[in-house]
């Protein structure tokens, strides 16, 4: 038996190869030999220790881990630091702690891995964030150990939607090749927003290639919640649909368990219209509805009009239709968009933030100004962003502000959704203190060419006895994604429906000229031909778009 030493201790990293020390082999793959001394590794593993001491084993088979690994295992034993330890030989260094029952040297990996997670956020490459997903997947599968998995499943679902979302389709972009533990973690971070799933899973099968379920596609089928996805995202869950119909090679397991799911998704989706479970309990309490007060772009006109932008200012704090940042900042956006002429210094953003204070309003949201649309060539609408941020109280960057969206839509697909017919979209906010409350978004299309018949409510449609403030308030925008990034356009101005003189031309949305700093007055007034075009500037088929809500 081993004398009883306290490790880590260092025994001299010299000692090292030392050829008179080296009584213990370890043989690694291919015939590669490393030695070290068998009473310093004893000393620090009781596992050893039994086979060198009372098993008398000179030589450890250790083809299981690389070289760089053994020769890091080794040299901690010697000194009492990790100082070799990264991430190209952490799963192994990790390991061999584990399987020798070095306690010492698991603590100090998972020191290591612990300082990685701190560091991921939503703006970690997707290799930072791929490494620490593996790892813990590793470790939970090979040492049975689900600590490490359960910090990344919290940290990953930590992030917004975006970053997380993102990640997904980067994880599974070959969902052929992916395992059921990868499967398995994405659908623990994506949680209850299975229709990211579901869309991923639609643009693979939709593939070439693919006639039939494979092994992982089935699987990852088989484990979604498609009556949530439903709920969620009624579009992501018929595209899928017709995706599954257009299968060519579909097998008889595979078609049963599709009906299995059609069925149970009909059942409970009549038990939520009729606001039942199949046991005739209550599930849901849907609220008074909240208009969004949306306008036509005629109505922002009368600021248009004025030659001072302090002007304008003034008007938008004067009015009650505005009763909060975000519609203000809107107001003055719009403005700028239109009057390139007018610039933006720190006067202008100081006397904003007197009015802000004046009416008591709260700071916007970091990401709803970062995202906002500047126009090819409009300077000053940049200076406005860059002002915004850098002076204090305006903007802030705080997860307590939070926001969701709706689920997205292709521009044709979405014009048809918004513009033409009745629509409601089902969304949350990624807020703790929200977490159990889904919202509704309810869309009235134009009846009769009428812009007055057309609105856009809100109301919370959640489980019941879930708590929410309930002086909560929204802000709506509508936001585009071009495949690379998201661009978030206002609406509280052009939130209807607006028509040249002869009523054949419609524009939804903001809408500029690039041409003529004055068509967008005319248009207003009834005096400009819109072009269909020009009218569809901003909604275009290859992009998607979707409505993103912050809470004011």
């Amino acid at each position: 038996m081993a004398p009883k030493v306290c490790v880590p201790a260092d025994f001299g990293k010299h000692h090292i190869g030392a050829a008179s020390h080296g009584n213990l082999t370890f043989t690694l793959q291919e015939g590669v030999k490393i030695k070290a001394n068998s009473i310093i590794l004893s000393l620090n593993s009781p596992v050893i220790d039994e086979l060198t001491t009372n098993l008398h084993q000179t030589s450890l088979e250790a083809d299981d881990f690389s070289s760089e690994a053994v020769d890091c295992f080794i040299e901690a034993a010697y000194t009492g630091e990790v100082e070799a330890l990264k991430r190209e030989n952490f799963r192994d260094v990790n390991k061999m702690g584990a399987v020798f029952k070095v306690s010492w040297l698991s603590a100090r990996c998972k020191e290591y891995f612990e300082s990685h997670l701190s560091e991921i956020n939503n703006g970690s490459s997707y290799s930072d964030v791929a490494f620490v997903v593996e790892e813990s997947i590793y470790v939970m599968t090979a040492l049975k150990n689900k600590e490490f998995y359960n910090l990344v499943v919290k940290k990953v679902s930590s992030f917004d939607y975006l970053a997380r979302d993102a990640f997904i389709f980067d994880y599974l972009s070959e969902l052929p090749k992916s395992n059921f533990r990868q499967i398995d973690f994405c659908l623990a971070i994506a949680n209850i927003d299975v229709q990211i799933l579901v869309e991923l899973l639609s643009e693979h099968l939709e593939q070439e290639d693919c006639m039939c379920f494979d092994e992982m596609s089935r699987y990852l089928f088989k484990n979604l919640d498609m009556c949530l996805c439903y709920e969620n995202a009624p579009g992501t869950h018929k595209k899928l649909l017709e995706v599954l119909g257009n299968l060519e090679n579909i097998e008889k397991d595979d078609y049963i368990l599709v009906l299995e799911k059609l069925e149970k998704t009909t059942v409970q989706n009549k038990s939520v219209q009729l606001g039942v479970t199949t046991s005739g309990k209550s599930t849901s309490t849907q609220c008074d509805m909240c208009d969004l007060k949306t306008f036509t772009l005629a109505s922002f006109s009368q600021y248009l009009v004025p030659a001072s932008l302090d002007d304008v200012i003034d008007m938008l704090a004067a009015t009650e239709i505005v009763d909060n940042l975000y519609q203000f900042i809107d107001g003055v956006w719009l403005r700028l968009c239109q009057c390139r002429k007018d610039t933006v210094n720190i006067s202008v953003i100081q006397k904003i933030v007197g009015i802000k204070r004046v009416k008591g309003w709260k700071p916007i949201n970091y990401d709803y100004l970062d995202r906002l649309l500047v126009p090819q060539n409009a300077l000053n609408c940049s200076d406005f962003k860059y002002h915004l941020k850098s002076i204090g109280g305006l903007v802030i960057k705080n997860t307590a502000i939070s926001w969701g969206s709706t689920n997205q839509l292709y521009g044709g697909d979405f014009v048809e959704d918004i513009y033409k017919s009745d629509k409601d979209f089902l969304f949350k906010i990624n807020n703790p203190t929200l977490s159990g409350v889904r919202f509704v978004l309810s869309i009235t299309s134009m009846k009769n060419e009428n812009p007055d018949t057309f609105s856009i409510k809100w109301t919370v449609f959640s489980k019941t006895n879930v708590n929410y403030p309930s002086n909560l308030k929204l802000h709506f925008a509508l936001e585009r994604w071009n495949g690379s990034s998201w661009t978030l356009f206002p609406i509280s101005w052009s939130g209807k429906p607006t028509c040249d003189q002869t009523k054949r031309h419609w524009a939804w949305g903001y809408f500029y000229s690039k041409s003529y700093p004055d068509r967008l007055i005319k248009l207003m007034k009834g005096k400009e031909k819109l072009s269909f075009s020009e009218s569809k500037a901003y909604i275009c088929h290859e992009y998607r778009y979707r409505f993103v809500a912050f809470v004011v």
